[in-house]
């Protein structure tokens, strides 16, 4: 009992990548990313007693599913159901609980309701809120600080689509800086006579929200930065690098060889990624805009988009 009151995620996350299979693991990785929260005596409890794989892979998924809705997206306080989930920990340790019961209550504080007028903590008007404030004071979706575990499961999931292995690990991507792994595709400082009229029927604000819109916020598999830097999309997606090699978009990331396959890049190709990326938003995480009667356009911050 006092072993897994005490236990870090540090201390959960070790056992795991030991004894479980690699799904189990994986989304033990996840947690580490995203954040393990109030979780790790829940998990330790849920490894020292529970038999079925399925169950803890279940288990996990729920823990993720609430770390990543709660904190990144309704950008709940960190300290958010955490007397609540020691709690339960223990009831499920000293057999009150099923490990069902467990998973369904962490769902329900997701997103639960019912006649006394409860509602889990999930609250997608509060992630449009932030995107505004985030526009308002910083650069939109590039201050937000879910889009590095954000941009690294939509790598993944389109690795997944193409059946193919993993380009880019986490290890190597959270250790460089922001700047030579985020990679704006419309350009910050759009120097070359390319991008001139690319954005040009909007006006300084439009430009400024299609700049730092999620559809513009490219996953780079490697340091490019300083080699894209502002030049045209063309160049980005292939050229000769220093070496005389081809270089480019067309053979990094998944992320980046998705965008390849554009042949120019401007507002009407940043509003669409943005709007799939929000689509894998909601099927990777099991939410819907449109239930809390929410336009896509809201959350990408370009309903009230103007032209000069």
């Amino acid at each position: 009992q006092y072993q897994i009151k005490r236990c870090s995620a540090p201390c959960v996350n070790h056992i795991a990548q030991q004894d479980y299979n690699e799904d189990i693991k994986e989304y033990f990785q996840k947690l580490t990313r995203v954040g393990f929260g109030a979780f790790p005596p829940l998990l330790m409890a849920v490894l020292n007693k529970e038999k079925s794989n399925n169950k803890i892979l279940e288990i996990l998924k729920s823990c993720e599913r609430f770390s990543f809705l709660i904190f990144q997206v309704t950008k709940r306080q960190s300290n958010t159901k955490n007397s609540h989930f020691y709690r339960q920990a223990r009831r499920y340790y000293f057999d009150e609980i099923t490990v069902d019961t467990l998973k369904s209550d962490i769902d329900w504080s997701i997103d639960g309701e019912d006649d006394d007028d409860y509602y889990g903590e999930l609250d997608l008007e509060k992630f449009v809120i932030h995107v505004t404030d985030l526009y308002k004071k910083n650069d939109g979706f590039y201050s937000w600080t879910g889009i590095r575990y954000f941009l690294y499961e939509y790598e993944l999931f389109l690795k997944n689509n193409a059946s193919g292995n993993i380009k880019i690990s986490w290890e190597d991507y959270d250790k460089r800086k922001k700047e030579n792994t985020i990679e704006h595709i419309y350009p910050q400082s759009p120097k070359d006579s390319c991008w001139d009229n690319v954005l040009d029927p909007y006006n300084e604000k439009g430009k400024k929200i299609l700049l730092h819109n999620l559809g513009n916020l490219l996953l780079l598999a490697q340091s490019k930065n300083s080699e894209l830097q502002n030049f045209c999309f063309s160049y980005k997606v292939k050229h000769k690098n220093k070496n005389g090699n081809d270089s480019g978009f067309f053979n990094g990331s998944y992320s980046e060889i998705n965008v390849s396959n554009c042949s120019t890049w401007t507002a009407t190709e940043i509003i669409k990624r943005g709007e799939e990326m929000l689509a894998f938003m909601e099927k990777r995480w099991d939410i819907d805009f449109e239930e809390w009667e929410i336009e896509k356009e809201k959350v990408l911050y370009i309903s009230d988009l103007k032209k000069s």
